[in-house]
């Protein structure tokens, strides 16, 4: 290259300038860089702290065993805790045989699952289809419950009670609950059918039938 004929035109003077001006800059960045750490360096490792973008990281270009020890722990954790089903069941219809007196001693198992140790959010469904024709004023209910025995209720995972059936035959009512509750342990949950009547009375025993659905989602 003649350098006096690239000196002689405006071009030639223009382009010589912008190389020296990014020489310059990148002699500048290198130089600062090591003043305030002389044994990093922008344009060769090590890199500076915070130096590499994260849209310069391709996929899987840094492996797991490469991260910081806490960050590692988060991206291994259980994925369902970020709202992946844990447990999804559904129960079949079962009839209620009592309708009245003490939950305890008169509940109607309908199944039960097992929620690991963690928060879950418990989204529960029921659907109370009457078989036989009967008399007004009964209320079903669906209960899950962790600890429900003869002697004692146990500890309310979700409850559905409140409305009243037709007391025509073939007639149908469905409810739903939402719980978040937190269990240290492997546990249990019962889910169990009864029902209540105005009066205090039986009406309604062995002519209703309950079926449940239970998703819950690890939330935490």
């Amino acid at each position: 290259m003649n350098i006096k004929k690239v000196f002689s035109t405006k071009g030639g003077r223009l382009l010589v300038a912008a190389v020296l001006g990014a020489g310059v800059l990148v002699g500048v960045t290198v130089a600062a860089n090591g003043a305030v750490r002389p044994d990093c360096k922008t344009l060769s490792y090590p890199l500076c702290a915070r130096s590499v973008a994260a849209k310069q990281v391709v996929d899987n270009s840094i492996p797991a065993s490469k991260l910081v020890p806490g960050d590692r722990a988060a991206f291994l954790k259980n994925t369902d805790v970020y709202g992946k089903s844990g447990v999804s069941v559904d129960f079949k219809p079962v009839t209620i045989d009592k309708i009245g007196g003490s939950f305890k001693t008169n509940k109607t198992k309908v199944g039960e699952f097992t929620l690991e140790p963690g928060t879950w959010l418990l989204n529960s469904t029921a659907f109370f289809a009457r078989t036989t024709a009967g008399a007004p004023g009964t209320r079903p209910q669906l209960a899950l419950r962790v600890g429900a025995s003869d002697t004692a209720f146990g500890t309310d995972y979700g409850t559905i009670l409140g409305a009243e059936i037709s007391p025509a035959k073939d007639r149908e009512l469905s409810g739903s609950t939402v719980k978040v509750v937190t269990v240290d342990k492997a546990t249990t949950v019962e889910v169990f059918a009864f029902g209540y009547n105005d009066d205090a009375g039986s009406a309604g025993s062995g002519e209703i039938a309950a079926s449940a659905s239970v998703v819950a989602v690890l939330v935490g």
